[in-house]
């Protein structure tokens, strides 16, 4: 039996991709892979920043479009670019174990920046904590593969430090370029984030079987909560909403926080739950932001910025 594998080209797309594909062949050794590669309006759109395409699942909607045209069998995300609603007919078939979800400051750590820094980052809610922690920091929009983000800081574009995810550095055998991995519970990473997901067809019940036995439950339930938070909020994945998930013991405990552009106003709100009830979780974490005005300060901060957003009430 050989499997179709849908990918982006990138560096670590692809060493994310070999990753899923060694852990199916640990489990079915028979199994053959042929690897598809997709290119994303992203790909093809290499300046704007992504709030500036006006849609969600900048990389991932040409992965689904395969999909559903059969011309994959499944495809692998990087499971914070993938929008909480699926097109028709797909489902997230696998979460398996988590990379470490924290964000990563290379070329500096935050007490040796100096004062007026110059912080690289495409993510606007990487852009909000910072400027939560620090408002004299200039924020420099950025984006591109992994490598040529941390070669700004080498180079003439002078840059004092760039914000990257731990885990595409630690999958790209980079984790000694890491200054300082920042904390969690001030700097809260991306929903999904660090985690890969696998997504499928829903008809096709014999591969859905096999994919399920790469699956990590307890990674499962963390990103099914965060996910159904955001989902909650209606927001996509380039605003800036945070999350961190602890367990303490069998029970999910889930933190949230909404950030404006400017760094000048929080609202957080934490829950937690048993896993089986992780959905749930999400969902009551996401009202009570949503109950502290979370979503008039998402549409009033970026109501400027990103005038195409339209979050769901």
């Amino acid at each position: 039996m050989k499997l179709r594998v849908g990918t982006r080209r990138s560096a670590l797309a692809q060493a994310q991709t070999h990753y899923i594909i060694g852990l199916i062949h640990e489990k079915f050794p028979s199994l053959e892979f042929d690897i598809k590669f997709i290119t994303t309006v992203a790909d093809k759109d290499r300046k704007s920043e992504f709030h500036q395409f006006g849609m969600t699942g900048v990389f991932s909607v040409e992965h689904e479009e395969c999909l559903v045209r059969n011309e994959v069998d499944f495809v692998v995300h990087s499971l914070k670019d993938l929008p909480t609603t699926l097109m028709d007919g797909l489902v997230l078939a696998a979460v398996p174990d988590r990379e470490d979800p924290r964000d990563a400051i290379c070329g500096s750590t935050l007490a040796a920046l100096p004062r007026g820094a110059r912080i690289g980052t495409g993510s606007l809610r990487r852009r909000a904590q910072i400027l939560a922690f620090r408002n004299d920091i200039e924020v420099i929009p950025i984006r591109g593969n992994v490598q040529p983000r941390l070669n700004k800081t080498k180079g003439q574009d002078g840059l004092d430090a760039v914000i990257l995810a731990a885990a595409g550095l630690s999958r790209l055998g980079l984790s000694d370029e890491i200054s300082e991995t920042l904390d969690p519970a001030a700097f809260p990473y991306a929903v999904g984030q660090g985690a890969l997901g696998v997504e499928a067809r829903g008809e096709d019940r014999e591969l859905l079987a096999i994919l399920k036995r790469i699956e990590a439950p307890r990674v499962r339930a963390e990103v099914d909560a965060e996910r159904a938070m955001m989902h909650m909020l209606g927001a996509g994945c380039s605003l800036p909403v945070g999350v961190l998930s602890l367990w303490r013991g069998d029970r999910l405990c889930l933190q949230a926080q909404v950030t404006s552009l400017d760094g000048s106003e929080r609202i957080i709100a934490t829950e937690e739950d048993i896993a089986e009830n992780a959905e749930a979780l999400g969902i009551a974490t996401g009202q009570i932001l949503r109950d502290n005005g979370a979503v008039k300060l998402l549409e009033d901060t970026y109501k400027d910025l990103c005038p195409h957003f339209k979050l769901i009430h």
